[in-house]
């Protein structure tokens, strides 16, 4: 069984710089918007493919209050205030946070390596 391509790094800034250069590509008709459609499901393919493999950093972080949860199709979604961050090398605090997080695992893998 195939793992989800989560739509949601369309939302970072490389994925809305690509967006962005796609609709200015289709609104000058240099490629058709089906053209668009295909190519930001390869981002979406390859995104989610790569990342598990090469971002290496973790953040740690201690939450004062838990506002909201919700678990739907996979997908995990916290709303925590009061926040406290750290990595290997500084910290900071955040008064919110939207923590969203997808299965990673089909299934079928769950329990394989």
């Amino acid at each position: 069984m195939e793992k989800p391509n989560y739509q949601l790094y369309r939302n970072t800034t490389l994925g809305q710089a690509l967006q962005k250069t796609l609709d200015d590509f289709v609104g000058d008709q240099m490629i058709p918007d089906s053209l668009s459609k295909k190519i930001m499901d390869s981002f979406d393919k390859s995104i989610n493919k790569i990342l598990p493999h090469k971002a290496k950093n973790k953040v740690n972080f201690r939450a004062d209050k838990l506002r909201a949860y919700r678990y739907c199709d996979n997908v995990w979604t916290f709303i925590v205030e009061q926040i406290d961050l750290r990595d290997a090398v500084e910290g900071g605090t955040v008064d919110r946070l939207k923590i969203v997080a997808c299965d990673g695992q089909t299934k079928g893998q769950i329990g394989h390596a």
